[in-house]
């Protein structure tokens, strides 16, 4: 293993996790502003957001160090427990009437602009694979096509919410091919793992995601982008007519 390389791809995904962080506030305040919130509101939101997250990224970052999603012979791995968390918080989300309306106040474009960072997801993976501790089926090389989504991003989202632009069913269909190629790379990971599920025996395999800092990969760069595809398949199945202010009591 090259380990410049590998120091380099620590550093990468640290700060794409915390660029991450600050769009996911970046649009939270913009949209409580759209919905006409206090200005102490508005704070206390974005604070105890911000926290939480903090929180979570804090408590894998100690799980991983202290080498507990290491134990690929467990069933099931807890490697899986690492989007357990996320994914019951997307579900909560999806059916939550107060963050349905915060959806309302996000223009449709921006849950398709921020896919785009997916070319930086498979950028690092690439390098991960130069320095020899990323298996080459994880690699747009080979059977990772999930750079598709990162390139179209941009275009999709001038193309279909463009100016004087709704083209609610396109973007639907690109949401769900977006979908589709990310379950496709999380399979891939699964399977590579030095677990029962292993079916790629190579070397290297996928247990890079198990340390840190790249536990932040599934437990929560995976969920962010899985998250802004279905948000965004919310936002297109609601009423654009509905209004976005919110009263808090």
């Amino acid at each position: 293993m090259d380990i410049q390389i590998y120091q380099i791809s620590q550093i990468f995904v640290f700060v794409l996790t915390l660029g991450l962080h600050s769009l996911i506030l970046f649009g939270l305040r913009h949209a409580f502003r759209r919905m006409h919130l206090k200005a102490d509101q508005r704070a206390g939101l974005i604070r105890y957001i911000s926290l939480g997250l903090f929180f979570w990224m804090a408590i894998l970052a100690f799980l991983a160090l202290a080498g507990f999603f290491y134990q690929f012979d467990r069933f099931p791995p807890p490697m899986f427990l690492t989007a357990a968390i996320p994914l019951i918080l997307i579900v909560f989300l999806m059916y939550s009437k107060f963050f349905g309306v915060v959806l309302k106040a996000i223009p449709e474009r921006w849950l398709i602009y921020v896919q785009s960072f997916r070319i930086l997801m498979e950028l690092f993976l690439w390098m991960g694979y130069l320095g020899g501790f990323v298996p080459l089926q994880m690699t747009f090389e080979w059977l990772n096509f999930d750079i598709i989504v990162g390139l179209t991003a941009p275009m999709a989202g001038f193309v279909f919410f463009g100016i004087r632009r709704y083209r609610k069913l396109e973007a639907i269909i690109w949401n769900v091919f977006g979908i589709i190629l990310l379950l496709n790379v999380l399979l891939i990971a699964i399977f590579s793992m030095p677990s029962p599920f292993q079916a790629f025996v190579t070397e290297p395999d996928s247990s890079f995601v198990a340390v840190f800092p790249f536990i932040w990969i599934p437990g929560f760069i995976v969920p962010f982008a899985l998250a802004m595809h279905l948000f965004s398949l919310r936002q297109l199945f609601s009423s654009k007519k509905d209004k976005f202010t919110f009263q808090m009591k």
